[in-house]
């Protein structure tokens, strides 16, 4: 069974037309550390992949499997570093492109281009990551509600506040 890493690219051409080929990947550090980096997590302590792809028509290829990681983000309220287990369903269809590749228009419900014939699978990881983490990741004990302390001068709404006090003299 092929293992994969982050710029791994699958021609299609190599796949079996009748049956679908079995891929696996896991992150070495380097990739994790990669991957905390492009996304802003403050780490990513594990990630591995199950990928099966099959051609389901002509010029077209079906990816399905499920992605598993182990990520650290900072809480959006706190700042303190939270963790987060993602467990992910992949289904992607890839489909050679008919037309000028620089008229490409992506839709979530269409099927995403072949690169040179290949399937990008690293990035079809890396951005499946970026999907499936928290969007705003929030610690247990992070308040509800926040209310400003107009006593520091550094948050982001000093200026305003300075404004309103002069407008109230």
């Amino acid at each position: 069974m092929p293992r994969l890493s982050l710029t791994s690219q699958i021609k299609v051409d190599r796949l079996h037309a009748d049956r679908e080929t079995r891929y696996q990947f896991a992150a070495s550090d380097a990739e994790c550390d990669e991957l905390a980096t492009r996304f802003g997590f403050v780490a990513v302590s594990a990630l591995s992949a199950d990928l099966y792809i099959m051609k389901s028509a002509r010029d077209c290829w079906d990816v399905r499997g499920r992605l598993s990681a182990s990520v650290i983000q900072a809480c959006g309220v706190t700042g303190d570093p939270g963790s987060e287990t993602v467990d992910f369903p992949i289904e992607e269809r890839y489909v050679r492109s008919a037309g000028d590749p620089a008229e490409v228009e992506v839709r979530l419900d269409d099927a995403e281009p072949l690169e040179d014939g290949a399937i990008d699978i690293g990035e079809m990881l890396a951005q499946s990551l970026s999907i499936a983490a928290a969007s705003w990741p929030r610690a247990p004990h992070a308040p509800d509600i926040l209310n400003a302390d107009e006593s520091l001068s550094d948050h982001p709404f000093a200026g305003l506040v300075a404004l309103k006090s002069r407008r109230s003299d």
